[in-house]
């Protein structure tokens, strides 16, 4: 009897300590946003929708958008500057912002929060693709609020972040004391990255699910950062498949040099056998 409440006590204890470093990660409250799949209306143009989630309950939340046009839609010599606006909720519990464009934009969405007196802070980036008839409106300008900001840049090989590519990621206005989580779009925790020279680098996972979904197919993953003060900071990255994922690299190569070999050889042939002389009867 002694034995089986000392054998259940020792496991509950070790189950304890297995799970403390993933429970101590997951502990600390955060926000991020969840993009909705972005819908093309019949006058042409794209809106897409984000919520606003957290692991605990907001107090006061807001939202900024930094509008960016792109030079496909530019006219010469009338170049667009971007602007910001602060973001109208569509809904509140769950928390919801309708974004939408007529022409190609960049839109950087921020949105602060409190929780348990703390500040937090949700970032991601979204590129719209409208094909409106009607040209945008102008938007008062809003100054920019003040936030923390990441940057993320690739090896340079593909316009967007992908699975099986390494990129890097920044942060500016926060510091990330404990290194930079790695969530689901769930938020669930996937890896903890260390600060190497003021960056992290990071290179998603192949994802067989995804690579079957189709050539437009991305998923989220959440960068968090936690601040020495109990704040936060997290940034939303929709991730692409990977564009080369599914070819077998090895046995094109190997298909490449047969055929080189083979177009060598065909072409020795027919030269030998067109400088051969003809024999005299």
């Amino acid at each position: 009897m002694h034995y089986n409440a000392a054998a259940i006590f020792f496991c509950l204890l070790a189950g304890g300590l297995c799970s403390a470093p993933e429970g101590a990660a997951s502990s600390a409250p955060f926000i991020w946003w969840s993009p909705a799949p972005a819908e093309r209306r019949p006058d042409g143009r794209v809106a897409q929708v984000l919520t606003l989630k957290a692991s605990s309950e907001l107090i006061r939340p807001e939202a900024w958008l930094k509008v960016t046009p792109q030079p496909r839609f530019n006219r010469p010599g009338e170049p667009k500057t971007a602007h910001w606006r602060q973001g109208a909720w569509a809904s509140a519990e769950p928390w919801t912002l309708a974004v939408q464009a007529g022409e190609y934009v960049r839109v950087d969405a921020f949105a602060r929060a409190e929780i348990e007196g703390r500040p937090h802070f949700a970032q991601t980036r979204l590129l719209l693709y409208g094909k409106s008839k009607e040209s945008e409106a102008e938007t008062p300008g809003e100054e920019a609020p003040d936030r923390p900001e990441f940057q993320v840049s690739s090896n340079g090989e593909f316009y967007w972040p992908q699975t099986g590519h390494e990129f890097t990621l920044t942060l500016e206005g926060l510091e990330a004391a404990n290194g930079l989580e790695v969530r689901s779009g769930q938020g669930e925790l996937l890896d903890v990255l260390e600060n190497s020279a003021g960056a992290f680098k990071y290179i998603p996972a192949h994802d067989s699910a995804l690579n079957r979904a189709g050539p437009r197919a991305v998923k989220p993953l959440i960068f968090l950062a936690h601040g020495p003060d109990g704040e936060s900071a997290s940034l939303t990255l929709m991730v692409h498949r990977s564009r080369v994922s599914g070819l077998n690299l090895k046995a094109g190569l190997a298909v490449i040099a047969a055929s080189f070999m083979i177009s060598c050889l065909g072409a020795r042939v027919l030269g030998g056998g067109a400088a051969r002389p003809k024999e005299r009867p």
